[in-house]
């Protein structure tokens, strides 16, 4: 059984917020914790609590005991896993208080439940190894983090991955016809270095909507990819104007972005700044569906991809101010079945 974590318990890993090289060997503490529930006289640490890395950043402890809870919240033990700039593991806990893992002994997943607008969802390892959701970078395995460009999965991983695949099976309706799309002009707004969470993209979106606040990814913006900070910070821009307030327009408030920009080489979308990956929590798949459709028949956008292999489905979007992808192009829009599994010009709702 592993032991109970604690303030000033160590955790170890990477830290993906620096400009050369992006990923470093990273250690520090655990920061935040329990008030008033200790453990051997330090403050239990807990679901979302967060940590620090010897170089400043930060992560957030994402995963706990799924049978011992701290304040309503699963308490976090050695192996716990970090998620932010810090992407690790807890490796240090108190000796002498071990955390049971419930009657099957197994250890639990990966798993952060949140509620929004009164719907309660827990997203599990398939939904944070979704994070890697795109074709040219998605590997078709549920592991969070997502795997490095060049690494090979572990048994461990292979395994897990063939346990979080699930994909529906029914598809009821199909839409293949072809949207037509333009590409507005983007006036760059000039944002401070660093910009604060609160600098206003749009009428509605913040900064923080589409990168630190985002609900998996939760990653500041930085330079990377030949991009400065201010060409992502444009990027972004161009996705709230003409991606996130056609939606807010037309459907309300955007329930969750689960993921914004992301630290990487620039192979995905979210690496430059150009993609958002969103959900209706309170939606039918059919709803969802029709989203996907209105995206498709009235947004100027520069690829949309309605994916399934999670949690729920949710929607890619992006949208590249230097020129979205023309109409005839085979990867313009489509279905992602599930992880590394897509179907291009067709828009499927299934169950």
């Amino acid at each position: 059984m592993p032991s109970s974590a604690r303030l000033t318990d160590v955790w170890s890993g990477i830290c993906c917020c620096h400009s050369s090289p992006t990923c470093i060997g990273m250690t520090g503490p655990i920061i935040t914790a329990s008030a008033n529930k200790l453990s051997g006289s330090l403050g239990s640490a807990r679901l979302t609590d967060t940590t620090q890395g010897g170089c400043g950043h930060t992560g957030t402890i994402v995963s706990g005991s799924s049978v011992v809870f701290v304040n309503s919240l699963q308490k976090a033990t050695i192996g716990s896993a970090v998620t932010g700039c810090n992407i690790g593991n807890v490796v240090t806990g108190n000796p002498n208080h071990c955390i049971g893992l419930g009657a099957s002994g197994a250890v639990p997943p990966l798993s952060m439940t949140v509620t929004v607008k009164g719907i309660t969802v827990t997203y599990n390892e398939s939904d944070f190894g979704n994070v890697d959701d795109e074709e040219a970078v998605d590997d078709g395995l549920n592991i969070y983090p997502p795997l490095q460009p060049g690494q090979t999965p572990t048994p461990r991983q292979l395994y897990k991955s063939q346990e979080f695949d699930v994909a529906p099976t029914n598809t009821i309706e199909i839409d293949s016809t072809a949207a037509t799309t333009t590409t507005p002009p983007v006036s760059c707004l000039l944002a401070p270095t660093p910009a604060p969470d609160s600098f206003q993209l749009s009428a509605n979106v913040q900064l923080g909507d589409v990168s630190s606040n985002a609900l998996l990814s939760q990653t500041s913006v930085r330079q990377q990819a030949g991009l400065s900070y201010q060409d992502i910070i444009c990027n972004l821009q161009g996705v709230a104007e003409n991606i996130l307030e056609p939606l807010i327009a037309q459907y309300g408030n955007i329930q969750v972005i689960t993921s914004g920009f992301r630290i990487g080489s620039g192979s995905s979308q979210h690496e430059r700044g150009q993609a958002v990956d969103i959900q209706y929590l309170g939606f039918s798949n059919e709803q969802v569906f029709g989203v996907a459709q209105f995206i498709k028949d009235y947004i100027n956008y520069d690829q949309l991809i309605l994916e399934y292999g999670g949690n729920k489905p949710w929607l890619h979007v992006s949208f590249n101010r230097a020129g979205n992808r023309d109409v005839s192009v085979s990867n313009k829009f489509g279905t992602r079945i599930s992880a590394g599994n897509y179907v291009w010009r067709e828009l499927r709702y299934m169950t």
